[in-house]
């Protein structure tokens, strides 16, 4: 035995080479990389997901579908709840369009229809007389109901005095003014008809159109400017 082997006890020694693969047995080369254990690893939402009772599951599916059944019943059964959801709807839509429109230019202001100088009781008159020498069915149902045709003469009225700088009048200014002069309380998509229905009977050849003669040119760029509502504008009553 050597004088090596006799320091160590008489256990014979262990080459270099076989230290170094035993000491390097879990060495990285060999291991899992600790990044694909990471990539593997549900999230929180995910294990909560998974880990949800398809019970509890189906008893809040069942209970969504119950609420929007009820909801749409009384919607139905109920006229002012109907309102109150679309006064609700269409406040979110003007939210919307309200963060939409951060940074963005104003649009310009649209020009107002010209309109004839004419008396509330003129511009009923003359919507009236239009009326019976049209034989459309429209014009057949406005004369059966002479309260909608004050109406449209009071939206005359409201739409002229606010149109007077040559701006179109919004459906705000018109449902103020409706309500203050008129005592006409008006929901918004009623007061967009209106407006829609004082510019369609003041087109060429409606009961309220302004004789060219006396058209200004500011009145026929205006006139012009309104193409884009011809979409909601009623057409001209013709006999």
């Amino acid at each position: 035995m050597s004088d090596r082997a006799r320091e160590h006890g008489g256990r014979p020694l262990r080459s270099f080479a076989m230290d170094d693969t035993d000491g390097n047995r879990d060495s990285p080369s060999t291991s899992v990389p600790a990044g694909s254990e990471q990539e593997h690893r549900l999230t929180a939402e995910e294990l909560a997901f998974l880990l949800r009772d398809p019970m509890l599951q189906a008893r809040e599916a069942e209970r969504a579908a119950r609420s929007n059944r009820s909801r749409t019943e009384r919607r139905a059964a109920d006229p002012a709840y109907a309102e109150r959801l679309r006064a609700g709807d269409r406040e979110r839509q003007r939210r919307r369009r309200r963060r939409d429109s951060i940074g963005r230019p104003e649009p310009p202001e649209q020009p107002a229809t010209a309109l004839p100088d004419l008396t509330q009781a003129q511009a009923a008159e003359r919507l009236a007389d239009h009326l019976n020498r049209c034989a459309s069915a429209q014009a057949a149902q406005l004369r059966a109901r002479p309260d909608r045709i004050r109406l449209y003469a009071e939206a005359f009225v409201a739409y002229r005095t606010l149109s007077a700088d040559g701006v179109r009048p919004t459906r705000g200014a018109l449902a103020a003014l409706l309500k203050s002069r008129f005592g006409r309380s008006v929901t918004p998509s009623q007061v967009q008809k209106l407006r829609d229905h004082v510019e369609g009977f003041a087109a060429a050849g409606g009961p309220w159109a302004v004789p060219p003669a006396s058209r200004s040119a500011a009145a026929r760029t205006a006139i012009g400017g309104k193409a884009d509502m011809d979409g909601h504008a009623p057409r001209p009553l013709r006999p």
